[in-house]
């Protein structure tokens, strides 16, 4: 049987006495094979993604794995307790600062740290993200392990033309680290179905890698995005979002949502889909209170798709 053991990153002390730690749990198979990296929590208003590992550990048993899984649920503590996607002290991004520092700002720190403890001894990388407090998102990168990409599940997937300088996978990429970033669930809605998809795809990623026994799922029909385009509001307010099924198609022109004033009650902003064929990737699913800049929407457009 698998055994599991807790090995915490130690980071450092804060000001109040505390130790900053990193959470890693290992479980370590009874045969030999790769050792898989899974980690949730970079942006800590994404919670889920943590909430996808927790019930990962707690409800598979993971008889017959082969070689080592290295879990760390939470890879920002700090900004996962303020519910924010920057790091409080220092208000950093952490997934933009990989490599880190080891003598730089307190995210550069906890990125450095990641880097050496953590992704440096990796053969495959699973990373979980999501939409956040209020935004919901689906879908998957294809970054330099397609067949991993596929195995997740989801019906679409992103190529981008490059990967985002100072990303986590950024340096697995670098490192020759098959690697998988999953962008999943979030927003104010009822997240079991989501959790319940995240499991799925980690195991049938683990079992595609032969990680785990058994047979891989063949992944369903999927259409893979070249260009995603986010659509950010350039009024705050409150957006009443007219477009509401992530995965669904839009058309040119058509209006996703609008911004209004709750205070004049005068309509601000009327946000509209920017490809002739879109569809829908990140959205609202109710009526959230925004301001300027933020993620409104993510569009794909399906005229440059693959499938």
């Amino acid at each position: 049987m698998p055994t599991r053991t807790y090995r915490p990153i130690h980071i450092g002390t804060l000001a109040s006495g505390t130790g900053l730690l990193l959470p890693v749990h290992e479980i370590r198979g009874d045969r030999p094979g790769p050792t898989v990296g899974i980690s949730a929590g970079i942006h800590g208003e994404e919670a889920t993604g943590v909430e996808i590992v927790y019930q990962f550990l707690k409800t598979q048993d993971l008889a017959g794995l082969a070689g080592r899984l290295l879990v760390m649920p939470v890879a920002n503590p700090f900004s996962y307790a303020a519910v924010s996607r920057g790091t409080p002290i220092d208000m950093m991004n952490l997934n933009r600062v990989f490599p880190g520092n080891a003598g730089g700002h307190l995210t550069e720190q906890i990125a450095h740290k990641m880097v050496e403890d953590f992704l440096k001894q990796l053969d495959v990388y699973v990373d979980l993200h999501a939409g956040g407090s209020t935004p919901t998102v689906d879908y998957v990168y294809i970054i330099n392990a397609e067949q991993l990409s596929r195995a997740f599940g989801s019906r679409l997937l992103y190529r981008p033309k490059e990967t985002l300088n100072g990303t986590s996978i950024s340096v697995t990429r670098e490192l020759g680290i098959r690697s998988v970033v999953v962008e999943l669930g979030g927003g104010r809605v009822d997240q079991r179905e989501y959790v319940a998809r995240g499991i799925a795809g980690l195991l049938n990623i683990l079992r595609t890698v032969e990680v785990l026994p058994g047979k891989a799922t063949p992944p369903p029909a999927q259409t893979v995005l070249r260009e995603i385009v986010t659509v950010r509001p350039h009024h705050g307010g409150l957006l009443l979002p007219e477009v509401t099924a992530v995965g669904g198609e839009v058309r040119g022109g058509q209006v996703l949502g609008r911004v209004v004033s709750p205070y004049s009650m005068e309509e601000l902003e009327v946000i509209r889909c920017p490809f002739e064929r879109g569809v829908v990737v990140l959205t609202h699913l109710v009526p959230s209170v925004v301001e300027p800049g933020i993620y409104g929407f993510m569009i794909g457009n399906l005229s440059s798709a693959e499938g």
